[in-house]
């Protein structure tokens, strides 16, 4: 080895440390300050008893008591809520997203590009009308959008949002995760190399077999980042609900972490919000860990053997 090739290797690997910190580290900065700082605050709030004064009296765990002792009863309905939600919406997303991707795949190159941006559109609507987009669509009087059609028939008024509002909710949330789910599951299909689908053509496969046996299996990971994605912004979504139905009627459709909010920002009850969210940090925790190893996560990210 020349003399001048070992100072220039140090002097590279030098370089590359130098950078990596450069580029990572404000990142990790904001991340520790916007994620895991409010994290630990919140754990802290989660254990007092908290109020409108603002004043951290130490309470221990009584707030977790009262949340799964029987001192709140409307837990139960609320945890009833968020699993209906969760395993309603999920479906919608994943199932529509690869539906809509596999048919608009199928179609010439415009139409498909067409097809696959009237559904982008939800994506890039600001979220707050979006929520009362629904909510009008939905109006309980003969006013709403659904209602003026059912009026042209000569039938009359549905009140919506009291009869079906977990429908409603799961459809406008479901639907809006539709366009991120398509998205990456149309990346994923268009990088599957030709090859594998001419040959299956070749063998006489149809579409809708060459989807069951090539396409699909192929899109594994895809559909696994997806699911955790989407399962993690259901548990944790209540913006369309807060909009639409405002968690009504009679906490009909009230989700967890809706409820942890209305707890700590309309009753003022910062202590048991903050115990409200922690549970859902856990169960976000436990979910991630559940689905991680039901997709095999770690082949995902495991280094690439190439071999000789």
């Amino acid at each position: 080895m020349p003399p001048t090739t070992l100072p220039f290797l140090k002097l590279r690997k030098k370089f590359k440390l130098s950078s990596l910190h450069f580029f990572l580290g404000p990142c990790t900065f904001f991340v520790f300050l916007f994620c895991f700082v409010p994290i630990v605050l919140n754990a802290l709030i989660s254990f007092t008893s908290m109020g409108r004064t603002l004043e951290w009296e130490f309470i221990g765990i009584e707030n977790f008591v009262r949340m799964f002792g029987g001192g709140d009863p409307l837990v139960p309905r609320i945890v009833i809520n968020t699993i209906i939600y969760v395993a309603g919406g999920l479906p919608v997303t994943i199932g529509f997203g690869l539906l809509i991707s596999l048919l608009s795949m199928r179609m010439m190159k415009t139409a498909g590009l067409f097809f696959r941006t009237v559904f982008f559109i939800p994506r890039v609507v600001p979220p707050v009308v979006w929520g009362f987009l629904w909510a009008w669509s939905f109006e309980g009087t003969r006013y709403g959008v659904f209602n003026q059609i059912l009026e042209g028939f000569g039938a009359s008024p549905v009140s919506w949002l009291t009869q079906y509002p977990m429908l409603i909710v799961i459809l406008s949330n479901g639907f809006l995760g539709v366009s991120l789910a398509m998205l990456v599951f149309t990346s994923a299909i268009a990088g599957i190399p030709i090859d594998y689908t001419r040959a299956a053509e070749v063998d006489g496969a149809s579409y809708w077999q060459m989807c069951r046996y090539i396409i699909i299996p192929l899109l594994k990971w895809p559909i696994a980042i997806m699911t955790i994605w989407h399962l993690m912004s259901f548990i944790n979504s209540y913006v369309y609900i807060f909009l639409i139905t405002g968690g009504g009627p009679y906490y009909a459709t009230s989700v967890w972490s809706l409820y942890g909010y209305t707890s700590a920002f309309k009753e003022y009850l910062y202590g048991y919000g903050s115990s409200l969210m922690m549970v859902l940090v856990v169960v976000n925790a436990i979910l991630f860990f559940i689905v991680w190893r039901a997709f095999g996560g770690k082949r995902l990210v495991a280094p690439t053997r190439v071999e000789a």
